[in-house]
């Protein structure tokens, strides 16, 4: 198992603005990594400077690839555009304009992430808010309609698709997030009962889900593709690093991941510790991160 982390360690400067893609991969590299998770989740937002807009998108991809090349870093997975309001109808409705844009953006990140040698992209799954709605039939009906292009397109172009766990982000909005639960999210998956759909482990979303979240994860067992390692104390979706103001139970955690044959990376997305950091600091706390992910594999490896 390789550490990995997400572009988005790296978020928007303190005084402001974003950093590239390829800026995004550089330091990741000077911190020592050379497997990256791609963040494409701005590509939805017109404004957001992504390099999935415009009519040269697929130059631009190119150029990442390229220069990764040169560097010998590996992408494993990526992370697609996400909005879960799709359903909703307790919420004014979304603009078409919107939804075309969001639903192309999606696309665009799955074809950048094959062009790119992506194993997986990871998605959110949809939910729908009103009692009646709320049916465990009802919401796997409204995730089937939501993902079974993509899924096509992810086959087509030679990629898979990852349905990430949720939590209860903001239980006075909604009244329950679909995936939250390790059951709910196997039931997406096994919907299709198809190999290029499986499933990401959020720690930190689990740790908000589970006082433990062992059998959970062992229960998603061999559908585990792809990995979000972030650290909080249960109470908010924090995204630090291990071992920082938490109480995830890696000492746990680590041996039941090869216990279960997972495949992928162990992929940092610890962009809540990096937030307010100066850049002059950045990237001395980018190589401590680092350590301490090979702390963490090392506790796998002894396992």
């Amino acid at each position: 198992m390789e550490l990995s982390t997400s572009t988005c360690i790296f978020p928007a400067h303190r005084q402001g603005g974003r950093n590239s893609l390829i800026e995004s991969i550089d330091m990741c590299y000077e911190c020592g990594f050379r497997h990256i998770d791609l963040n494409f989740c701005s590509a939805s937002n017109k404004k957001s400077g992504s390099e999935l807009l415009g009519d040269d998108w697929e130059t631009k991809i190119d150029e990442i690839g390229n220069h990764a090349a040169k560097l010998g870093v590996v992408f494993t997975q990526s992370h697609a555009p996400f909005d879960s309001n799709l359903y909703r109808n307790d919420i004014p409705p979304l603009t078409d304009e919107y939804r075309e844009w969001y639903d192309e953006s999606v696309k665009r990140s799955i074809i950048a992430s094959a062009r790119l040698g992506v194993k997986w992209v990871v998605t959110h799954a949809q939910t729908a808010t009103t009692d009646a709605e709320m049916s465990r039939e009802y919401n796997l009906k409204i995730n089937r309609e939501f993902y079974s292009p993509y899924l096509e397109l992810a086959k087509k172009v030679g990629t898979g698709i990852a349905v990430e766990n949720m939590a209860e982000f903001h239980p006075a909005k909604t009244k329950h997030r679909f995936t939250a639960t390790v059951e709910e999210q196997i039931a997406v998956i096994d919907d299709f009962a198809d190999p290029d759909i499986q499933g990401a482990w959020d720690f930190g979303h689990a740790q908000l889900v589970y006082k433990d979240q062992v059998p959970a994860l062992r229960k998603l067992g061999h559908r585990l593709k792809a990995t979000h390692v972030q650290e909080n104390c249960g109470n908010n979706d924090d995204h630090y690093v291990p071992f920082v103001r938490g109480t995830t139970p890696w000492e746990e955690l680590m041996p039941l991941l090869k216990e279960i044959d997972y495949p992928g990376d162990f992929t940092y997305e610890i962009h809540g510790i990096m937030g307010k950091v100066p850049d002059e600091l950045r990237i001395e706390l980018g190589k401590f991160c680092y350590k301490v992910g090979l702390y963490l594999i090392g506790l796998y490896d002894k396992a």
